[in-house]
C-alpha cells in the first residue's frame, strides 16, 4: 500500500534518507581541535592568487546551463521518489519549483548524486523511506563527493587565504600553517570544496579570510563549510 506524502511530510521523509546532510561525509575526520603550534619566526602573509577568468562570460554561461541541467536531474529523482511514496503517481506538484532552485553543489556532483540515487530507487523494492534505502542514497552522495574531490594543487588558493589570515593575526607561521593544515585537513577540504560550485567556493574563500584572530581554528573552518554543505541539495519546504 502506497502512502500519501504531502508538503512538509515529504521533506521530512526525504531528509531522513540523508540526501541533504552530506557534510558528515566530507568532514567526518579532521576539522575539529586546535590549530597546530606556531613556529617562532613569522613569515609575511601571502595574498591569495587572483581569480583567473580566461573565458569570461562564456564560462559563466556554460556553468549556469550545466547547473540548471543538473538541478533538473535532481528534480526528476525527487519526483520519482514522491510518486513511489504517493497514492497518486501523476507527477510531483513541486517539480517546476524544484527546477528553478539553485544550490551550492557543483553540476558534476549534483548530477552524479541524482543519477545514482534514481538508479538505487528503481532497484529498490518496497518503501523507500527506510534505513536500508537511506544507506543506498548516502552511498551515492559519498561516491559523488569522492569523484569530485578537488586536486591538491587547486586547494592552494584556499590555503593561501586561510594561512594568510592566521599569519596576519600572528597566530601561526605561514609556512607551518600551510604544511600542517594541508597534511591534516587537506583531504577533508579537497572533498568538501570539490563538491561546491563556483558560488560556494567564493563564499568559502571569503569566510576563510574573516576568521577570528586567536580563535579555535577547527570550529571556525567547520562554520565556514557547514552552511554551504547543507545547501548542496534542495528539498521542498
Amino acid at each position: 500500500m502506497k502512502r500519501t506524502i504531502r508538503g512538509p511530510s515529504f521533506r521530512a521523509a526525504a531528509s531522513r534518507l540523508g540526501v541533504a546532510s552530506l557534510i558528515a561525509a566530507a568532514l567526518a575526520s579532521g576539522c575539529g581541535g586546535s590549530p597546530p603550534p606556531a613556529a617562532s619566526a613569522k613569515a609575511p602573509a601571502r595574498p591569495a592568487p587572483a581569480a583567473r577568468d580566461g573565458q569570461g562570460a562564456r564560462t559563466v554561461a556554460v556553468e549556469q546551463r550545466e547547473q540548471r541541467e543538473a538541478q533538473r536531474a535532481w528534480c526528476v529523482y525527487l519526483e520519482e521518489l514522491y510518486e513511489r511514496a504517493s497514492e497518486q503517481a501523476n507527477g510531483w506538484p513541486k517539480f517546476e519549483e524544484c527546477t528553478q532552485r539553485t544550490t551550492m553543489a557543483s553540476p558534476r556532483m549534483l548530477r552524479a548524486t541524482s543519477e545514482c540515487s534514481l538508479a538505487a530507487l528503481r532497484r529498490f523494492e518496497g518503501d523507500p523511506f527506510t534505513p536500508a534505502y537511506a544507506e543506498e542514497v548516502s552511498r551515492c552522495g559519498a561516491e559523488a563527493m569522492t569523484a569530485t574531490t578537488l586536486p591538491r594543487s587547486d586547494l592552494a588558493p584556499y590555503m593561501a587565504v586561510l594561512c594568510g589570515r592566521l599569519a596576519g593575526c600572528g597566530d601561526l607561521d605561514y609556512a607551518t600553517c600551510r604544511q600542517s593544515l594541508e597534511d591534516g585537513l587537506g583531504p577533508q577540504l579537497e572533498r568538501a570544496i570539490g563538491a561546491m560550485n563556483s558560488r560556494g567556493r567564493q563564499e568559502v574563500r571569503a569566510c576563510f579570510g574573516k576568521l577570528e584572530c586567536g580563535g579555535d581554528l577547527g570550529p571556525q573552518i567547520s562554520a565556514c563549510l557547514e552552511p554551504i554543505m547543507d545547501d548542496l541539495l534542495w528539498l521542498p519546504g
